[in-house]
């Protein structure tokens, strides 16, 4: 959390700076996205017996959307979102009665979306920049019941074998229209990868810190953005 505190005031202090320039504009409103979400670990992809196989999953990110153009086309900007990233599984509880089940592992965080934006004349804008995520609940649930909870369990808390901080590169793309002289809807597309390991858990509820030679879990996500925002002009 201090990362992150640090990492908005920074940057807090960085419009503040170049807010003193003119002909620019600032722009501020609100955004959500939502987003088809995975967690890729070759410990999970490696298994080839049908235990856990990964199934798709969707998440959801919203909250504030904060920009500041130094010229008409290029500027940089700063969300504040609530999120959602899920995993989920499907498999059998053990190879002899292959009792199906299906799992899920699922994220919150508080994101703060840093990045470049570029606009074209026509409307249209580019982004490049980075999530720097902060990990505010980790959960395991499953369908397993009855004697196979003991196989694989109904449900725990996982935050303790979960990266607390994360990291994530972006890339988004979209076009800017104007509704008024100053009210801008900008729907988009905005996809991203984890650098950093996010660690967790399996399909079967096992922990990948308790895998013998633990591999990396990165995330991955796309998905559909959709922001309001209203421009000041500087």
């Amino acid at each position: 959390m201090k990362k992150a505190i640090i990492i908005v005031l920074s940057i807090f202090t960085t419009f503040n700076l170049f807010s003193q320039t003119t002909g620019g504009s600032f722009c501020i409103g609100g955004m959500g996205i939502a987003k088809n979400t995975w967690l890729f670990n070759n410990n999970v992809l490696d298994d080839k017996n049908s235990s856990q196989e990964m199934d798709i999953a969707f998440g959801s990110s919203f909250g504030l959307n904060m920009s500041i153009y130094f010229t008409q086309n290029i500027g940089i900007g700063l969300d504040v979102l609530y999120a959602t990233h899920n995993q989920k599984y499907n498999g059998v509880t053990d190879g002899i009665t292959n009792t199906p089940y299906k799992s899920k592992f699922h994220l919150s965080s508080l994101d703060l979306p840093l990045y470049l934006r570029l606009s074209t004349n026509g409307g249209a804008y580019f982004e490049l920049g980075s999530y720097f995520s902060v990990i505010t609940a980790s959960q395991y649930s499953s369908d397993a019941t009855g004697i196979y909870t003991a196989l694989i369990p109904a449900s725990f808390d996982a935050k303790a074998n979960t990266t607390s901080f994360s990291i994530a590169p972006l890339l988004g793309m979209g076009i800017d229209i104007n509704l008024t002289d100053n009210l801008i809807l900008n729907p988009g597309f905005r996809f991203s990868y984890g650098v950093t390991d996010l660690k967790g858990v399996d399909g079967r509820g096992k922990t990948i810190d308790s895998y013998s030679v633990p591999e990396k879990t990165n995330s991955l996500s796309g998905g559909l953005l959709i922001g309001l925002v209203y421009r000041f002009d500087i």
